[in-house]
C-alpha cells in the first residue's frame, strides 16, 4: 500500500473501531431499544450513500472521501449497521450481541491495521496470516475472561470467517457480528 492509502486505512479503521465499541456498549445500555435508531441510521445512511454518489454534501462527502478505499464504494458502514440490527433482532442474549459487535469491531480493525503490513499473504483470500492472528488473539483476549475456552473456540471460528470473507464475496460487516453473537448465545 502507498503511504496515502495507509493513512486513509488508518482513519477508516479508527472510525470502525471507535463506532463499533461505542455501539457495542450502547447495546448493553439500551438493549433492544437500539433497534429503532439502527433502522433509522440504516435508512439515513443508505440515502446519504446514494446522494453522495451524485452530490457533494459538506462534511459527509469529505469524511467518506477521507476514508474510502480505492476499489470500494463505502457500503461497509451500512452493512455493519445491518449486521448489528440482524443480531439484535435474532439473538435474545444481549451480552452475546454486545460481544459479537465488540469482537468484530476490535478484531476486524486490528486485522486490517496489522494485516496490511503482513508478509505472509494468502493471494486468493487477499488476506495475511498476521491479520488473521491479530483478529484471533484480540478476540480471544476479549472473550476468554467471560466464556473461558469456549470463547477461544468462538474467536478461532470468527477469525476464520473473517479470513475467508473475500473468497466468499460477502462483506464480513454483514455476517460477523451475527456469527459471534449466535455462537455465544448457544
Amino acid at each position: 500500500m502507498l503511504e496515502a492509502e495507509n493513512v486513509k486505512e488508518l482513519y477508516r479503521q479508527t472510525i470502525h473501531l471507535t463506532a463499533g465499541v461505542l455501539i457495542a456498549f450502547s447495546v448493553l445500555i439500551f438493549k433492544k431499544q437500539l433497534i429503532i435508531p439502527l433502522v433509522v441510521s440504516i435508512a439515513v445512511g443508505t440515502l446519504l450513500y446514494f446522494l453522495c454518489k451524485s452530490y457533494y454534501i459538506p462534511i459527509i462527502s469529505d469524511l467518506l472521501n477521507l476514508c474510502k478505499r480505492e476499489k470500494e464504494d463505502g457500503r461497509g458502514a451500512i452493512y455493519f449497521a445491518i449486521g448489528m440490527l440482524i443480531s439484535l433482532l435474532l439473538i435474545d442474549d444481549i451480552n452475546a450481541v454486545f460481544f459479537g459487535i465488540l469482537v468484530f469491531a476490535v478484531g476486524d480493525a486490528l486485522a486490517t491495521f496489522i494485516g496490511v503490513r503482513g508478509k505472509l499473504k494468502m493471494k486468493y483470500l487477499e488476506k495475511t496470516v498476521e491479520g488473521f492472528l491479530a483478529f484471533f488473539i484480540s478476540s480471544s483476549l476479549i472473550l476468554y475472561p467471560f466464556y473461558g475456552v469456549y470463547g477461544i473456540l468462538v474467536a478461532l471460528i470468527s477469525a476464520l470467517a473473517e479470513f475467508v470473507s473475500k473468497g466468499l464475496k460477502i462483506d464480513d460487516n454483514l455476517y460477523l457480528p451475527l456469527i459471534v453473537a449466535f455462537l455465544l448465545s448457544l
